[in-house]
């Protein structure tokens, strides 16, 4: 099945704002981890800060690829904008939950 460049471009797009957005979402998770742990000083605050702050980090990889390498193989944005959009809605859970 062949893919139209336009809408692979599209799907390229989409991955990097919806990658923006997950970025944006992990910075404030990382603010209101950080914010608990000066209160509380538990380990679990200190796990949460860690596993944002690696959650962000592959978010920050993945959107440079897409934005600046012009993502990977022909064919992946939609599985790239697909995983991002999954990646978007739990991470806007976890924020609701955790504000």
């Amino acid at each position: 099945m062949a893919v139209d460049i336009t809408t692979e471009l599209w799907t390229f797009y989409i991955a990097a704002i919806i990658g923006i957005g997950n970025i944006t979402l992990l910075l404030g998770l990382s603010y209101i981890y950080w914010r608990n742990y000066g209160e509380i000083k538990s380990k679990f605050n200190l796990g949460l800060i860690f596993f944002a702050l690696f959650l962000l980090l592959q978010s920050v990889f993945l959107t440079l690829s897409i934005l600046f390498h012009g993502g990977f193989a022909r064919g992946s944005g939609l599985l790239l904008a697909i995983n991002n959009l999954i990646l978007f809605i739990a991470l806007s859970i976890l924020l609701k939950v955790t504000w």
